[in-house]
């Protein structure tokens, strides 16, 4: 028998806020000091965007090499981010992630939703673990 497991029951709530015009330096520091590989970006109560390690690493790379100005998130953020309701199964999201649905294999996380509004990411260690969780009660059957 499957549980419904929502989405809302394992998001992370402490993840990285940051806007698009932050400066990618202090956008690197937010993500470093938190427990979170990306930071979800937000301009006018918008989620804009998704800025992840890696992001900042490609350009990292080049700036640093060069000694590149002072080059902002909105130049190398995700700008097509794919969101999940808050209501939404567990299972549901992780199909999607792993058929490539509607762009999910692109995201390692993904910004949570819930009327229309931001409250929390969940990243694919996030729906291994809910999915874990549920697979050790099952074993116990």
């Amino acid at each position: 028998m499957m549980i419904d497991l929502k989405v809302k029951d394992f998001i992370t709530q402490n993840a990285p806020v940051i806007t698009s015009t932050t400066l990618l330096s202090d956008a690197v520091d937010k993500i470093e000091q938190s427990d979170q590989d990306s930071a979800v970006v937000v301009d006018n109560d918008q989620v804009v965007g998704i800025l992840s390690e890696r992001d900042c690493l490609k350009t990292l790379i080049s700036s640093s090499y060069y000694c590149d100005g002072a080059p902002t998130v909105k130049e190398f953020m995700k700008s097509n981010v794919v969101t999940v309701n808050a209501d939404d199964n567990i299972h549901d999201v992780a199909a999607k992630v792993i058929s490539d649905t509607a762009g999910f294999c692109d995201q390692t996380c993904f910004p949570v939703m819930q009327n229309n509004v931001y409250v929390g990411l969940i990243g694919v260690k996030g729906l291994v673990e809910a999915l874990n969780q549920y697979f050790k009660t099952c074993q116990a059957y």
